[in-house]
């Protein structure tokens, strides 16, 4: 049986992956680089993983956390869950300033681009780190203490949201994201 635990663990490899790229997408932007950004597939990417976070990943950690939380034995467990969600709100608010950013580069408004470079790699590191520290503290707590029955009233609690990228209903924004992820899979320079 596939469990919310099991959607949190592969929404994280998701949204690592998606880093990976983001990360090559921006490091276009470098002083001496070699290739040339695509633009479009930042905001997208940026976009989903400020929208699909916000709407169903975090608040179906949360909501977990909140039935776990009770039963943590010690007060580091309890002082990285709350880190934890602190990260939500910094990472919410990151990416979202992050967005503005790059739709201010494709308006053709001048940006300080040292700045925005500098953002897009502590927003890049506070992610990884962010999914370092569920996937270390967060998920084996969540196997290990919540009961069938905690995951069975969460999963009911939360409408069910295919994930809007990766999932098995392909919303029209993402498509020329998911088009890029699947030819840099294939080994093929993507053409957008």
């Amino acid at each position: 049986m596939t469990t919310v635990i099991d959607r949190i663990i592969k929404d994280h490899q998701h949204m690592a992956r998606l880093l990976d790229y983001l990360d090559y997408e921006v490091s276009g932007y470098r002083e001496g680089s070699e290739h040339n950004p695509q633009l479009n597939i930042i905001i997208e990417a940026l976009d989903y993983m400020h929208n699909y976070p916000d709407a169903f990943h975090h608040p179906l950690e949360s909501r977990l956390m909140a039935r776990l939380r009770p039963r943590l034995a010690s007060k580091e467990e309890r002082v990285q869950f709350d880190m934890i969600e602190d990260q939500h709100r910094q990472i919410t608010a990151m990416t979202q300033r992050l967005v503005e950013a790059f739709n201010t580069v494709a308006s053709d408004q001048v940006i300080p681009i040292n700045l925005l470079l500098a953002e897009y790699t502590l927003y890049s590191e506070l992610q990884r780190e962010h999914m370092e520290l569920e996937n270390q503290y967060m998920i084996p707590a969540m196997q290990s203490l919540l009961s069938v029955d905690d995951l069975v009233l969460v999963d009911n609690d939360l409408k069910q949201m295919s994930d809007p990228l990766f999932g098995s209903h392909l919303w029209e924004v993402y498509q020329n994201l998911y088009q890029y992820v699947t030819e840099r899979e294939n080994g093929v320079e993507p053409v957008i």
